[in-house]
């Protein structure tokens, strides 16, 4: 062994090919000693006894290593300071008696174990300065245990399944905290108060698993990220003036008023990021820029980013509430579908100013305005041999492919060729390339398309479409010369009353 490692060993049972080698290394001198793989009643735990100084272990296995076992032949258990455990059975209280100096506890992979048993287990915890916590199963159990250990500086817990944080006051009240870090844990949002006040802590890193919020901290500086459908309860019960910048995630369509009030007044930098345009109309937009001086703002698509400019922002919303704003709320999602369909073919032909991923783009944010699902797809059109973009949209429950972009000079015919197809017939002559391509399994009724196309009524047979487009026409001519009567009555006459 060379001497830079000298004082790290690792211990397995391949190590037993060459035995000759493993004598040959000067045990007594190993400060870091790792077990991995050890087998029931092997004879390396006779070579962990020859190792008396050992300041660090780490013991990895499958959950069957007994750990009781390597324990037991630690020589010197007053020197031992560092203990960790991945993926094995736990020691009992009786092995863990004889280690009274430990410095450090890290679990990892540890599953169908009493982990609050074994924390309770431990003995003076008061002397505990690290203690790391990852992928561990806490079986439901309060993690109140943790103020057993009321010196820690560095708490680390990382994606704990049922576990239950009740009270994380202890955490506010330890001085001694230097570092935090919290990451997919679920929190109440009434204990995130008690982080906030974390004495000289410098790193705070918290994120919910449903997603709903993410709260930062390093070098002093926090900053809290969170869906704007938590908001309310949040700001009500926690203390954003320690807060120094607020990252708000709007991702669904709602109406700001009752937020702006919680906003205005904040001294933190305040951050928009909204999921897409069908969740920040024009208006509220504008009452963001306004009451918050808003200068620009994010929209998220996973893990990607997009900055926009408000105004930039403000026009583009503008543009499609006036593609949607014919659409009639009582209709059905095919018939909301067609209307933009024929709305955007008919007006926004690709040219220098629309390309044809623009004009995608364009339809797939009206559609969602509408909260109708739609993919953008990238791919080959077979019959030109070059890359294209097309859609997918989702209506009543069933997804079908359409081609807005080859289907312009139709539309501008009132009719159609390539609007909501199924695979067998679209993919003849696309091919699609991204990964969010949908399956989809039929035509939808290609006379209810056609029909629409050619009347504007949703209806598959085209002569009653014809007679119901005409009967139409004449109750608006009904209403219209009522109307001219009534607005031809004599300034200031009112009716009679009978």
């Amino acid at each position: 062994m060379e001497e830079k490692n000298a004082k790290k060993f690792e211990l397995n049972t391949k190590i037993l090919d060459n035995f000759d080698q493993v004598m040959a290394v000067k045990l007594d001198e190993i400060e870091e000693l790792k077990i991995t793989g050890l087998d029931r009643g092997s004879k390396i735990l006779n070579i962990v006894s020859l190792c008396a100084n050992v300041k660090t272990l780490i013991i990895e296995g499958d959950r069957r290593l007994h750990v009781d076992e390597i324990l037991a032949n630690i020589f010197k258990p007053d020197k031992l300071e560092n203990l960790v455990f991945q993926g094995v059975k736990l020691p009992t209280q009786k092995a863990l008696t004889r280690f009274p100096h430990l410095k450090s506890i890290c679990l990892n992979e540890i599953h169908f174990c009493n982990v609050i048993e074994f924390l309770e287990n431990v003995v003076c915890p008061e002397k505990i300065e690290t203690l790391e916590l990852s992928n561990v199963d806490m079986m439901g159990n309060s993690m109140n245990v943790l103020e057993r250990f009321s010196h820690v500086k560095e708490l680390g817990l990382e994606k704990l399944e049922n576990a239950k944080f009740e009270n994380l006051k202890f955490l506010r009240e330890n001085q001694n905290l230097s570092q935090l870090k919290l990451l997919d844990i679920e929190i109440p949002i009434g204990e995130m108060n008690h982080l906030l006040y974390c004495g000289g802590v410098k790193q705070i890193s918290i994120s919910f698993t449903d997603g709903h919020g993410k709260l930062e901290s390093a070098n002093q500086v926090t900053t809290l990220q969170i869906s704007m459908s938590e908001f309310l309860k949040f700001a009500k019960e926690v203390n954003l003036n320690r807060i120094q910048k607020l990252e708000i995630k709007i991702d669904k369509a709602l109406e700001l008023s009752d937020y702006m009030s919680k906003l205005k007044y904040q001294k933190s930098e305040v951050a928009i990021l909204v999921k897409d345009f069908s969740c920040l109309d024009a208006q509220n937009a504008k009452k963001l820029k306004k009451k918050l001086r808003l200068q620009s703002l994010q929209m998220w698509n996973g893990k990607n980013k997009i900055a926009y400019k408000i105004d930039t922002y403000i026009t583009i919303r503008e543009e499609l509430e006036k593609i949607i704003e014919n659409v009639s709320e009582e209709v059905s999602e095919p018939e909301k579908f067609l209307t933009v369909y024929q709305y955007l073919g008919k007006g926004y032909a690709p040219n220098h100013e629309y390309t044809a991923r623009s004009l995608c783009e364009i339809l797939q944010n009206s559609l969602r305005c509408l909260q109708i699902k739609s993919n953008l797809i990238m791919g080959k059109d077979l019959e030109h041999d070059q890359k294209h973009y097309w859609n997918q949209v989702e209506l009543e429950g069933k997804w079908y492919n359409l081609d807005l972009v080859l289907d312009v000079e139709n539309i501008q015919k009132n009719k159609a060729e390539y609007c909501l197809l199924g695979d067998k017939s679209f993919l003849e002559t696309h091919l699609p390339k991204s990964g969010k391509n949908t399956y989809c399994a039929e035509n939808f009724n290609q006379k209810l398309v056609n029909v629409f196309l050619k009347t504007g009524l949703y209806q598959e047979n085209l002569f009653g479409s014809y007679l119901e487009m005409i009967a139409n026409k004449i109750k608006q001519v009904l209403r219209l010369n009522r109307k001219q009567e009534v607005l031809a009555l004599p300034e200031g006459e009112e009716d009679e009353e009978e």
